[in-house]
């Protein structure tokens, strides 16, 4: 993509397009240093003020970085990094019912695409958390809890999609202190039918019934 030169309106907002398709589109690699503020003004034929404003509002969106000394590059994107910022949001203001509807949701899609993408491994896997959590039952509620979060989270993995599985990772976070609460609360006979039905669902790839019994479990 070449730069083309602006011309004299909406002059910023044309200049930030530019700026945020070089490096959406990949032209612009992460790691990449951009070239200098007099170098893009000339490029655009503008001023380094506005091109030094643009920069700014690229900085505010998190996909470029500056540097001291050094110059403005294309910033590393790291998922996890990003998607941490939803814990403090979770924790501070969503209630728990806010957060089974973001649960269902997420836990939902999981589950269709787990179904789609497991393999024979992965399902082995599963099975054997969920063999795991039905030997705590309820002699031991915290262990329950732990394995009823870690097959969550495994499933999460299987749909092979990184916002996926660190979505997964945070609500498996946030619904931490609250897991043995809610498991003493509606019993651990619901996790114990319908993850063996979850885990048989995956296991024969269908996506349907995978959804289905992943949100009459959640509800």
């Amino acid at each position: 993509m070449a730069i083309e030169r602006i011309k004299r309106v909406k002059v910023g907002e044309r200049v930030f397009g530019q700026l945020k398709e070089l490096i959406l589109s990949g032209e612009w690699k992460q790691g990449d240093k951009l070239p200098s503020e007099t170098e893009l003004a000339e490029m655009f034929g503008v001023s380094k003020i506005t091109v030094r404003q643009e920069i700014q509002k690229l900085i505010a969106m998190g996909l470029v970085e500056t540097r001291l000394g050094a110059g403005t590059f294309v910033k590393t994107l790291d998922v996890g990094d990003t998607m941490q910022e939803l814990i403090p949001t979770a924790y501070l203001n969503s209630s728990l019912d806010q957060i089974m509807e973001f649960r269902e949701i997420i836990d939902a899609e999981s589950a269709r695409l787990a179904a789609r993408r497991a393999t024979d491994e992965e399902i082995q896997t599963l099975r054997k958390i969920n063999e795991e959590m039905m030997k705590k039952h309820e002699e031991d509620i915290e262990g329950f809890a732990g394995k009823d979060s870690e097959f969550h989270f495994e499933i999460g993995k299987m749909t092979k999609n990184p916002l996926l599985v660190k979505t997964n990772a945070i609500l498996q976070e946030v619904l931490r202190t609250s897991m043995v609460g809610l498991i003493e609360k509606r019993g651990v006979e619901c996790a114990v039918k319908y993850h063996t039905l979850i885990v048989e669902a995956i296991a024969v790839h269908d996506e349907k019934e995978a959804v289905k019994l992943m949100l009459e479990h959640l509800k």
